[in-house]
C-alpha cells in the first residue's frame, strides 16, 4: 500500500513542549540582558552639565507664570534665570546652593516642596491611610469564618425551633 504524502507544514508535536521552553528561556534571557544594559546605562552614565540645568529648570517656578517651570514657560524673565542656572551649574554650583540662592531672591521659587514640616504630613498621611487601610484588609481576610452556631443563631435542633423550622407553637406540643 502506498502511504500518503502530507502536503503543507510539518506537524509540530504540541506534547513535546521542551523545545517551546526552551525557546522561551532564551527569550527571556535575552530580554532580562537588554534591559540590564539599559538600566546600567542609566545608572552610571554620568549627567551632562547641560541635562542637569534643565533638571533644574523644571524644579524651579516661574515667577511671572503660575504653576509653570522656568523650562516651560516663554517669558523673556524666566530665559533670564534659566540661563542663570546654566551658568552656575558651568561653574560648579551644588543644586542646593542654586535653589538656596534663588530661594533668597523669591519666595516660593520651588515646585517641589521641601519635606518637612506641614509638607511632610501632607506627603505622609495618605500613605499613612493606604497602610492602615492594607493592614485592616488583610486582618479581615485571614480572620477565619464564623459559623451561624458561633454567632449565637439557634440550631434547627434547639429546644425553641420546631422541626418544621418555625418557632414552636402549642399545637406541636
Amino acid at each position: 500500500m502506498k502511504t500518503r504524502r502530507r502536503r503543507g507544514p510539518p506537524r509540530v508535536d504540541m506534547n513535546n513542549r521542551g523545545y517551546m521552553n526552551v525557546r522561551s528561556a532564551w527569550a527571556g534571557l535575552a530580554t532580562a540582558a537588554l534591559a540590564g544594559v539599559v538600566l546600567w546605562g542609566l545608572i552610571a552614565g554620568e549627567a551632562s552639565d547641560r541635562d542637569r540645568a534643565a533638571a533644574l529648570g523644571a524644579r524651579i517656578r516661574c515667577p511671572v507664570c503660575q504653576g509653570e517651570s522656568i523650562a516651560d514657560s516663554p517669558t523673556p524673565y524666566a530665559q533670564d534665570i534659566l540661563a542663570f542656572v546654566e551658568e552656575k551649574v558651568e561653574e560648579g554650583w551644588s543644586d542646593e546652593q542654586i535653589l538656596g540662592y534663588l530661594e533668597e531672591r523669591f519666595a516660593g521659587i520651588r515646585l517641589d516642596p521641601r519635606f518637612s514640616g506641614w509638607a511632610a504630613l501632607l506627603w505622609l498621611l495618605p500613605a499613612g491611610a493606604a497602610g492602615a487601610g492594607a493592614v485592616m484588609a488583610v486582618r479581615r481576610l485571614m480572620r477565619p469564618r464564623a459559623s451561624p452556631a458561633d454567632e449565637g443563631l439557634p440550631a434547627a435542633a434547639d429546644e425553641g425551633a420546631s422541626p418544621k423550622g418555625g418557632a414552636r407553637t402549642a399545637a406541636d406540643e
